[in-house]
């Protein structure tokens, strides 16, 4: 696959004057930023059970206990940890929606690329200091705010690039953005085989999240912001927040949260969050933090890592192949349906259940390939970071309180995850009511 450089300005090809170390450069920063995004993400997946076992306390019970009420206190503990998972995996969206938004916001008004500088060092800086946390409290604090600044990034990169690269390449630079966090979350897995290899506990695998904050000093100084929103500030253009909901966006903005919201809900309430503490319940039930459940576990991380990363760049190209719309019905289908054949048909941990979890991903995340190709084109210049994050945020904000108000219930109702996620992955039927509402723009250049 050619990906196209802008030899001189043509419309609809590029930047006038933007040099190919330019073009390299932005795409590198975007790319790693939303890598190391994938990287803390995968961190986060993998050890927050293990990290939730030691900070939340346990009930007391008595210290003679019947067969019978040792089972029920086992129960007990895991209905308990699952809701703080929830409570976890909530404020993490929620703070990625808060950046998103913010952060989409400052991107419009003082530039994409000193924005960005901010949003890695926020979430490089609070990850690694999670492995600190002496209490629910802080873990739950520190998890927040860096997803604050993960949350930031996303539409930061995404914008840098797509207004930076010629139009004919958009597809291909869509899909390799969808497929960068993969690329961390895939990195994440080296680190859990690290930690079975070393016998580390949680702790250290947190500390690793500090490394993403070297890359702030390379966008500070190679990376510039985009022709195409020097031009808008140069012409006095302003970016009004309200303007989304204008007669001539509104419909735009509702389509973009509704696929955002059914992309980021169908994702982290299937297989992304729930599958790590649903592997490591099928190898060392009682015991998910045991050298076997943490070799599962990173066994599973790297299988949908990989899946991940070629969905991610599949993404995009499909939006291309097919058209915006039809390929967003089409992802969503097959996402729902590999959910519904992982939980429904794998009891035991084993090969076919790690090649389904890396099909279910791949189609999964080809729709966060899909996501930076459309969503750029529906906003102009002065509003793309702020439609932007607004459409993908306000879908993880959506998704953290149906993790909190469903999720945990749902486990709780239906006695285990594998019902719970299948029951969730019913999510994706809204993607044909959404395609049919969206604009297709296929074709069209980005909105000056």
């Amino acid at each position: 696959m050619h990906v196209a450089l802008p030899q001189q300005a043509a419309p609809g090809e590029g930047v006038s004057g933007v040099s190919k170390f330019a073009l390299w450069m932005a795409l590198i920063a975007a790319f790693s930023g939303w890598m190391f995004d994938g990287l803390e993400m995968g961190l986060y997946s993998q050890v927050t059970g293990p990290a939730l076992r030691e900070l939340v306390p346990e009930d007391s019970a008595p210290i003679s206990v019947t067969p019978e009420q040792a089972e029920a206190a086992k129960k007990a503990r895991g209905s308990q940890i699952a809701r703080y998972m929830s409570w976890s995996l909530a404020l993490f969206l929620t703070g990625m929606a808060v950046g998103g938004i913010f952060f989409g916001r400052l991107g419009d008004r003082i530039g994409r690329v000193r924005t960005m500088i901010i949003t890695v060092l926020m979430y490089a800086v609070f990850t690694g200091l999670n492995g600190l946390a002496h209490s629910w409290w802080y873990f739950a604090t520190c998890r927040f705010l860096g997803a604050v600044g993960l949350g930031g990034e996303w539409g930061l990169g995404v914008a840098l690039v797509m207004e930076t690269w010629p139009a004919v390449s958009r597809p291909l630079l869509a899909g390799l953005l969808g497929a960068a966090a993969n690329v961390g979350f895939l990195a994440a897995a080296g680190v859990g085989y690290l930690q079975v290899k070393l016998q580390w506990d949680w702790r250290p695998v947190l500390v690793v999240g500090f490394v993403p904050a070297l890359l702030t000093m390379v966008i500070r100084i190679y990376v510039k912001e985009p022709e195409r929103w020097v031009k808008s500030k140069g012409r006095g253009e302003k970016s009004r927040f309200l303007d989304l909901f204008s007669p001539e966006f509104r419909r735009r903005t509702w389509v973009g949260m509704g696929m955002g919201a059914v992309s980021v809900l169908g994702l982290w309430g299937t297989v992304q969050f729930w599958g790590q503490e649903w592997v490591r319940n099928l190898v060392s039930p009682g015991n998910t933090g045991s050298p076997e459940a943490n070799a599962a576990s990173a066994a599973l991380t790297l299988y949908m890592a990989v899946g991940a990363i070629l969905g991610g760049l599949f993404g995009g190209l499909a939006g291309d192949w097919l058209g915006r719309r039809v390929s967003f019905v089409v992802l969503c289908m097959s996402s729902m349906v590999c959910v519904l054949v992982v939980y429904g048909t794998c009891t035991v941990f084993g090969a076919k259940l790690l090649w389904l979890v890396a099909l279910a991903q791949f189609f999964q995340v080809a729709l966060f390939g899909w996501l930076p190709l459309y969503l750029p084109e529906l906003f102009p210049t002065r509003l793309r970071t702020t439609g932007e994050g607004f459409c993908f945020n306000v879908g993880r904000a959506v998704s953290a309180v149906a993790v909190v108000v469903g999720m945990g219930r749902l486990v709780g109702v239906f006695g285990s995850i594998p019902k719970a996620a299948m029951v969730t992955s019913l999510v994706y039927l809204f993607a044909i009511l959404l395609a049919a509402l969206g604009p297709e723009t296929k074709g069209q250049d980005l909105p000056e």
